[in-house]
Parts: structure tokens; sequence; C-alpha cells
């Protein structure tokens, strides 16, 4: 067998454990929110599922493009195989939800922001406003990607068995590059600075910590712990490009010398595989009473509790006696 079938074979399967793994992680923490959480009018828990269910249909999609090229690769014929209507609207919308999926950590910078330097504006971080932001948001983010369907950049490879905008398709990818990734992470980084300044300028006008009232002392923990989350938001972001970035190279590679390396589409769905994992895994712990949660199932002390509760029942008795 050729060595780039089995890379591709190899690189494959692992891209689809990956997104089987995002997708259990996905139905988990949708599961907390149904169960422990539905009565909630919390908009960080509105966020957080919004967010996880663009997770879970990428991490479907990806997964989906992911057994058909394995099949295609190991020989195994499939109708998908070719320029079908499905073919062209799955590899559409694996853009589409990708970029649903960074606008919902735009949607959660924005509800941060109003929330730190806006808080006495409650229209503005109402659990109202956001249950319509949140749709609003996704169909945008699906509708504005579409023009590569229409241009009819989306076409089927018959060296990688599924359907993509090729990156020979140097307009179309650069437009998608724009778009899904460079103007969300220019956005949360601007919620950032605005973020951070703000912070500043309220902890430089109180002078010592006795002079603060409890409600200056109040905001400015609150700012503290909004700032932690920015960070971990933009770790998150960072890694997600930083992933990406093997396909940049490929990318560069490929205008610069005109060499298409045989890999080039499996590491890049490779790298997209690994940030969804952190991204689901990261959702936990970004959003508080998931986390907490969480923690309350999965305590490690519980059983050591248990005994110790036992053993001072068992006990009680005889220091009555």
């Amino acid at each position: 067998m050729n060595v780039w079938i089995t890379a591709n074979i190899l690189l494959n399967l692992i891209t689809m454990i990956n997104s089987i793994l995002t997708i259990l992680i996905c139905l988990f923490v949708l599961i907390l929110i149904v169960k422990f959480h539905r009565k909630s009018r919390s908009v960080p828990l509105l966020l957080a599922g919004h967010t996880c269910s663009t997770l879970l249909i990428s991490a479907f999609m990806l997964a989906s493009m992911a057994t058909v090229s394995l099949f295609g690769y190991m020989g195994i014929p499939l109708e998908q195989h070719a320029n079908t209507i499905w073919c062209r609207w799955r590899g559409f919308f694996i853009h589409g939800f990708l970029c649903a999926l960074y606008d919902s950590y735009m949607l959660q910078a924005a509800y941060r922001l109003c929330r730190v330097v806006f808080y006495r504006r409650k229209h503005l971080h109402s659990f109202p406003l956001y249950s319509l932001l949140v749709p609003t948001e996704s169909l945008f983010g699906v509708v504005s990607i579409s023009p590569v369907l229409l241009r009819d950049d989306v076409i089927y490879l018959p060296n990688e068995y599924y359907c993509q905008t090729p990156f020979t398709n140097i307009p179309a990818i650069t437009y998608i590059a724009i778009r899904l990734f460079v103007l969300p992470l220019l956005f949360i980084a601007l919620v950032y600075v605005c973020l951070l300044r703000h912070v500043r300028r309220r902890n430089s006008s109180t002078t010592t910590i006795t002079t603060m009232n409890n409600s200056n002392c109040r905001r400015t923990k609150q700012n503290t712990r909004d700032l932690i989350v920015i960070r971990r938001l933009l770790l998150m972001l960072g890694v997600l490009i930083l992933l990406g970035l093997p396909s940049i190279i490929f990318l560069s590679i490929l205008i610069i010398t005109g060499y298409h390396i045989p890999v080039t589409y499996r590491i890049g769905w490779l790298s997209v595989s690994f940030s969804l994992v952190f991204l689901a895994y990261m959702l936990i712990q970004l959003t508080s009473p998931l986390r907490k949660t969480v923690r309350r199932i999965f305590r490690r002390d519980s059983p050591n509790r248990n005994r110790n509760n036992l053993s001072n029942e068992q006990q009680q008795p005889l220091t009555k006696i």
C-alpha cells in the first residue's frame, strides 16, 4: 500500500475518533444543562448551550467527512463518493457551522463586555436579549459563508473522496479564512483590550482597599473574574489558530512552489478535530454552573465523606449513652 494512502487512512481515523469524542462531550454538556439547569434563565448557560450545539454539529459534519474519506482510501465505494448534492452541502455546512462556532465566542465576549463595562444597563445583558441574539447569530454565521456555495466553490475532490473548497481556489479560501478566523479573533481581541483598560481605570481610581465601599469591592472582584474568563477564551482561540498553522504552511507551499502535499487536507482537518475536543472540554471549565455541577457529580471525596458520615452515625448512640 502507498505510504501516502496509509498516512491518509491513519489521519482520517484519528480525526474521526476526535470528532466522536467531541460529540460525546457535547452530549454530556447538553444533558447537564437539560437535567440540572433547564429552568435557569442564566445568560452564560444559554451561551454555553449555543456554543455546545455548534460544536456538536461541526464535530458531526467532520466525523461524516472523515468516515467517507476513510472508506474511500480503504477501497470501499459509497454513493457519496461523487459530486452529489449532499456532498456539496456537507462541505458547505462544515465551514458554515465552524463560522457559527467562532461567532458564538464573539457573542460571549460581547456579553462579558456589556456585563463589565455597561453593568448598569441591565437590558444589555438580559436573558431575553440573548435569546434573540443566539439564533440570529447562528443564521448570520451560516449565511455569511454561503457565497462559497453560490459560486460553486465547494466541489468534489476525487483524491479526498469528499466535497470541499480546494486550496487551489485562492480567492474562496482567503474569504473563508478572513470570515471564519480573522474577523472573530480581531473582535475578541478588541473586546479584551477594552475590558483591560476599563478594569485598570477603575482600579486606579481606588487608592486603598479601606476607602472602597462594598459595591466597589464587589465590582472589582467581578471584573477580575471576567478578565480571567476572557484570558482563557483568548487562549482557546489562540490554540485553535495555532492548530490551524499546518494548513497555512501547506497553503503557502502551494502558492510559492505550486506543489500540493497529499496530506494537506488531512492535516488541516486533524488540527480542527483536536481543536474541537479542546473547546468542548474548556466549555465546562469556562461556565461556572456547569463546572460546579460536574464537580458535584464527580466529587472525589464522596466515598470518604460517606464513610465519615456513617462512622459518626454509629458513634452518636455511644456518646449519648
